[in-house]
């Protein structure tokens, strides 16, 4: 499956093959504030079904032990891409809100950094409240997707 992916000003056109690992809401304090919402809407894929043309994005870290590195749109200062690790080993998190057709994506599998969130939300998905949690259900996404 091959889909196209922007930042939210178009300046940085890019896309992703493959399926999805899985789509996840993140309430973390730093997605909160990188996309001026109450969460953020994740899809994870392998870094290596990303191509992503040299374009205006810088990538930096927002806490210091954190391994992602967030990449922001060099014109409208939106998120573009975050990565952890390299190449086939590393990992691509893309906004839903980046897909040209969010609507063929899958649906959300749950809510990582709970006890941060904003607002309460109603459905039926796991909520992992806290550091440890939020972490220890990715990794197990991570193991079984292989």
């Amino acid at each position: 499956m091959e889909q196209a992916c922007q930042c939210p000003c178009g300046v940085n056109q890019f896309s992703v093959s493959g399926e999805p690992i899985v789509r996840f809401f993140c309430h973390c304090t730093i997605c909160q504030k990188k996309y001026d919402a109450p969460f953020a809407d994740v899809v994870l894929f392998k870094l290596n079904d990303v191509t992503m043309p040299d374009q205006a994005v810088s990538y930096g870290k927002y806490k210091r032990f954190v391994a992602i590195d967030r990449g922001i749109c060099d014109h409208c200062h939106k998120p573009v891409m975050a990565k952890m690790g390299k190449d086939g080993k590393g990992y691509a998190f893309i906004t839903a809100q980046n897909f040209t057709d969010p609507n063929a994506l899958p649906e959300s599998a749950m809510h990582v950094f709970y006890g941060t969130r904003k607002t309460d939300i109603q459905d039926a998905l796991p909520k992992h409240s806290n550091w440890f949690s939020s972490q220890l259900a990715f990794f197990k996404l991570l193991k079984a997707a292989g």
